[in-house]
């Protein structure tokens, strides 16, 4: 069989789904493409910083065992010897599962998350995890454990956060599927930014148990190169008493006659031109495949001011919600034990307490206000469209400084998806000073087949090039 000699080895560029069938038909084995992979994260790791943990060594144990069922002829799931890369905040059993934190340097969990298992179960190889910032709670993939993650079109700028490492992980061919997750755009952001698809679920959709949880509205989410991988990860991640369709027997339904509302800045958002034209111009070409699209005037008040507090408040003042790991009293305390091993700031969050609850209320209230204009668009159209990112990629600066000119945290267009329990994608829409941009297609809850079925349709209009350039950087320190 092939190996990977070249600087691109055109196995970990394939499709998750075309792989799965080479493995099934004996055309490729499972530890012939687990070791290209690993070939591929050894020679570019080094500059772009995907990976926390690499399961090399169990990955390799666990294909020679899916190809001696392909030998036997054993039922093989749907995701049969693929590589897959997981976010850190998964728990996974005898790998090192960190949450991006010192705290959690040495943690092996004595249990794999549910999806981990839900994967496990399809014959997917966990073959590592990925770069993240401590628990999920900064704009840059970037801690103290391993070098920041970096953006693989310029490694001088960054990966996106929270799932930048995820992102990297398969815009770099080192994988072709990734699980990241998604409170506030952490799976679309990096996706957008690194020029990949990144699906946030409902919140629900996905299970999350025995992982380190950090929102009532976040979601574990799929990243990958082409829609039906999109799809087919989604499909084993999914709870099937949640899921209503067939994520990718729907793909082949098309988009025609589906409505489709396009905005460029929410009616504030500041966002660079140029970005907004690269979007509007891939919604409009949603035209070609018979959609209708309109510019309807849509005007979503910013929710920042109110989104830290309803997410910090959630679990206190709703009945029946179980507070997330990362809030937990046990977390809490053992992070606060050892300060000193934190990232800046992240003591104060995890020390702060909680909204009174008069500033509850009225963050619940400019949620709602929110939830119902997009309740009302929803009523008369089957998605909408935007921007994923109010700018490319910024250069990584010094330190730990923030990287965007405010305080949204890259989440202008992502978060108000997750308080209003949405889905969205974020969909490969073009290149602006050689960087990518993203289109985020929105729709409501549970229809994450909506969502999907036009990632398909402007993979067919516009086909994304998937490599970035090789060791291209303008800034890398």
């Amino acid at each position: 069989m092939a190996t990977a000699s070249a600087e691109t080895s055109d196995i970990t560029w394939l499709p998750a789904r075309q792989l799965a069938t080479q493995i099934a038909d004996r055309r490729l084995s499972a530890e012939s493409l687990i070791r290209q992979c690993l070939d591929r994260i050894n020679r570019l790791d080094s500059r772009v910083h995907a990976f926390i943990t690499l399961a090399g060594e169990q990955a390799l144990a666990e294909a020679r065992e899916a190809d001696r069922a392909v030998a036997d002829n054993r039922h093989l799931g749907p995701l049969h010897g693929i590589p897959v890369a997981l976010k850190d905040e998964i728990w996974t059993r005898d790998i090192l599962s960190t949450a991006g934190s010192l705290i959690y340097r040495d943690f092996l969990p004595r249990h794999d998350a549910a999806i981990v298992q839900r994967l496990r179960a399809a014959g997917a190889i966990i073959i590592g995890k990925t770069q993240m910032p401590e628990f999920a709670m900064w704009p840059r993939s970037v801690n103290r454990l391993v070098e920041e993650a970096r953006n693989p079109y310029d490694n001088g700028r960054i990966a996106g956060a929270s799932s930048g490492g995820s992102a990297v992980s398969v815009a770099t061919g080192m994988v072709p599927l990734a699980v990241g997750s998604d409170g506030g755009g952490s799976v679309r952001i990096p996706a957008a930014l690194c020029g990949v698809i990144g699906l946030h679920p409902t919140p629900g959709l996905v299970p999350d148990q025995y992982t380190f949880s950090y929102s009532p509205h976040a979601s574990l989410g799929p990243m990958a190169r082409t829609a039906g991988d999109t799809a087919l990860l989604l499909q084993v991640m999914a709870d099937p008493q949640c899921r209503a369709v067939d994520y990718s027997a729907v793909l082949a339904d098309g988009i025609e006659g589906l409505k489709v509302a396009w905005t460029g800045d929410f009616g504030w958002i500041p966002a660079d031109t140029r970005v907004i034209e690269s979007a509007r111009r891939a919604a409009l070409r949603l035209r070609e495949a018979g959609a209708i699209v309109e510019e309807p005037t849509v005007q979503i008040d910013d929710i920042w001011p109110a989104f830290s507090v309803y997410t910090r408040g959630f679990a206190r003042y709703e009945a029946g919600v179980s507070v997330p790991f990362v809030q937990s009293d046990d977390n809490t305390a053992r992070c606060l034990a050892s300060p000193e091993l934190l990232m800046p700031g992240v003591a104060d969050l995890l020390s702060a307490p909680p909204p009174s609850a008069a500033e509850y209320r009225r963050a619940k209230a400019a949620i709602e206000r929110a939830r119902a204009h997009l309740e009302t668009l929803f009523a008369r159209y089957d998605v909408i469209c935007s921007p994923t990112m109010a700018t490319v990629a910024p250069p990584i600066p010094e330190g730990w400084g923030h990287p965007y000119a405010d305080a949204h945290m890259g989440t202008h267009y992502t978060s108000v998806v997750n308080v209003a329990h949405g889905t969205a994608a974020s969909y490969p829409c073009g290149l602006v000073d050689g960087l990518p941009a993203g289109l985020q297609i929105m729709a409501p809850g549970r229809r994450e087949d909506l969502v999907l079925r036009m990632c398909r349709a402007l993979e067919l209009i516009q086909p994304w090039s998937l490599r970035p350039p090789a060791n291209r950087s303008k800034n890398t320190r």
